[in-house]
């Protein structure tokens, strides 16, 4: 049967505050008595005149933890209207207005305004549970929150300001679930960076001009939460129970926000942007609270630093990092190091991803033949699909060109060694991923799984510019959208504490020098791509430049056979520029190509020689 309100408002407006109104027993029938109650038909009649004595509400399934927060704080009088009765219904139960029976509730500290604020709340909360209707809804939603919490740290911190430093940054503001509790932290805060002291008096004039600044009871709230505080407690603990259902409650939040717009996402690509938005709330909600962090002494990095370098001396080669399988390479760098974001530029067909998969074959080979310095591989393969990537480690492994692979010109002793190849690198501890255009945050899901699942110590990344960002930045422009990949592969560096390689395609102004070598200022889209690598890396193979302008010139002059006597002479040396280097030195390191099996060589002593006057500089010390 509807309620009727206007009969009900009549009601609620002639109880007094205090009132006890008139009921039978709650196991009789009511009836209309002077009480503020649910109506019943006009039919009704009461049969005799109730009692006056108090009414046993022991058996009413009252619950206040299984409503609403925002509902329990609800103290006005004002009558309901046809739009508000679900929050008049929860409003009654909460103020005693149950059923023809008063219920005295309890006295709290909060004040009217945000009591009011939190009404609001209650109504919407009540509305979505209706299913977007003012229709009746049961309140039995809990939203996670301690508002015994928060006034008690703002108690402790109101006594002591100097325990706002041991926060170091572990709950903010917006972590409070009560709206003047998140204002009051902030102007303790302001406070305190001011150098002024935070208590009563100075909080209620620097709340003066916010929504709280007509409220009466407000120095009265301040005052009561400064005086409770003398009962004790730990502001790191109260801390850690504020953080955890803010968490809670934006978990919840992203819940149905999931719910709503997967129900709404009907193209594939819709479901991927959601998807991706949603991944991007969880790794900022993973992150927030972050400064609880304390930090470290001195004396545990130089322990670290110690333990590197005495592994160091015992391997006897220098190597304190996932080995490359190059020796002048880890002769220089020592290895990769764990939290590196290294870039590894190149033009195509410089042969950037050979050499990426190289130093992850040879890390992988490493960790499962239980080498020195190995590691168990994650590649996420945008350009290539885990087939082509396949078919390039093994023309590798069997020393096959990939030419042979693809146009079946085997012999009976090709077959047999790559059957011993494949059989090789199937034990291999490496994982690709070649999911295409992939976001950021997307990937950065997916290596943590990787970590979790398999443990692995390498990730390399084939290419960033075929990465996407969040749908933020990629509507701005290619630029903005670039740095923040390049920021979150590192925030995936040390998050997972790992080095990662991420390739990086150059601008086209290499092809307008003279001088092709790479520079820093080649960085395509570069954004902050510089500035977040520790390390970046250039290719550059003379050998690919000579034979395309060979193949351009018709004359047999004399210009021309110098240019081919260099041609032979820088045939399949590799320059490896380490333009940036944030823990060492910078330099050239020479490789050797082979092009048919895409594999890269350490270099034999007899093939060093004189590259010129424009050739590579030496070690930067």
């Amino acid at each position: 049967m509807p309620w009727n309100t206007t009969t009900t408002s009549s009601l609620c407006t002639r109880l007094p505050p205090n009132a006890v109104p008139r009921h039978r027993s709650h196991r009789q029938n009511r009836t209309p008595s002077r009480g503020c109650h649910l109506p019943t038909s006009s039919r009704s009649s009461p049969s005799r005149p109730p009692t006056r004595s108090p009414p046993d509400t022991s058996s009413f399934p009252l619950r206040r933890a299984a409503a609403p927060a925002a509902a329990r704080f609800f103290l006005g009088r004002t009558a309901p209207n046809s739009t508000s009765t679900a929050l008049w219904i929860t409003r009654g139960i909460f103020t005693g207005h149950f059923f023809g029976t008063f219920r005295p509730f309890p006295s709290i500290v909060l004040p009217m305004s945000q009591v009011v604020s939190l009404a609001t709340a209650a109504q919407t909360a009540l509305t979505n549970a209706a299913g977007g209707s003012t229709a009746v809804a049961s309140p039995t939603i809990q939203v996670p929150h301690s508002v015994a919490a928060e006034q008690a740290i703002l108690g402790l911190l109101m006594v002591n300001n100097r325990q706002l430093d041991d926060l170091a940054g572990a709950i903010s503001a917006e972590h409070f679930y009560v709206p003047l509790h998140s204002s009051i932290f902030d102007g303790l805060q302001t406070l305190v960076n001011r150098g002024r002291e935070a208590n009563p008096i100075t909080l209620r004039e620097m709340l003066r001009g916010t929504p709280y600044d007509d409220e009466q009871s407000l120095l009265t709230h301040l005052t009561q939460m400064f005086e409770n505080a003398g009962l004790g407690g730990d502001v790191r603990s109260l801390a850690e129970v504020i953080h955890t259902t803010y968490l809670q409650r934006q978990l919840m939040g992203l819940g149905e926000s999931l719910r709503t717009q997967a129900g709404a996402a009907h193209r594939p690509d819709e479901a991927k942007e959601v998807l991706d938005a949603v991944s991007g709330e969880l790794f900022k909600l993973a992150e927030s609270g972050s400064g609880s962090a304390t930090a470290k002494n001195l004396r545990d990095p130089l322990i670290e630093v110690i333990k590197r370098a005495e592994q160091a001396r015992r391997d006897g080669g220098g190597v304190t990092g996932v080995s490359t399988g190059f020796i002048d390479i880890d002769a220089l760098l020592g290895g990769l190091h764990k939290s590196d974001l290294i870039i590894l530029a190149a033009r195509p067909s410089m042969g950037k991803t050979s050499f990426a998969v190289n130093i992850a074959q040879n890390a992988a080979t490493r960790m499962l033949t239980g080498g020195a310095n190995g590691a168990a591989v994650g590649v996420f393969s945008l350009e290539m699909s885990a087939d082509q990537l396949a078919a390039r480690m093994l023309s590798s492994a069997a020393g096959i060109s990939s030419h042979q692979l693809t146009n079946g010109h085997l012999s009976d002793a090709d077959f047999r060694r790559l059957s011993e190849a494949a059989g090789q690198l199937a034990e291999l501890p490496m994982y690709i991923d070649d999911t295409p255009a992939l976001s950021i945050n997307a990937m950065r899901a997916r290596a943590r799984r990787l970590k979790r699942l398999y443990g692995i110590g390498l990730l390399v990344v084939d290419y960033l510019q075929l990465m996407q960002g969040s749908k933020a930045s990629s509507s701005d422009n290619r630029v903005q959208e670039v740095s923040e990949i390049s920021q979150g592969l590192k925030i995936i560096a040390r998050e997972l504490n790992i080095p990662v390689i991420a390739l990086s395609q150059l601008s086209r102004s290499v092809e307008n020098r003279d001088n092709k070598r790479p520079q820093l200022s080649d960085l395509r889209e570069s954004g902050s791509i510089e500035q977040d690598a520790d390390l970046v890396v250039f290719i550059y193979r003379e050998e690919y430049y000579l034979a395309r302008q060979l193949g351009a010139e018709e004359s047999m002059d004399e210009k021309t056979m110098k240019m081919k006597e260099k041609l032979e002479q820088v045939r399949g040396k590799t320059e490896i520029l380490f333009s940036k280097n944030r823990k060492g030195p910078t330099g050239v390191v020479t490789l050797m190509f082979h092009g048919e099996t895409t594999t890269f060589h350490n270099m034999a002593p007899q093939h060093y020689g004189d590259f010129g006057s424009d050739g590579p500089p030496p070690f930067d010390h």
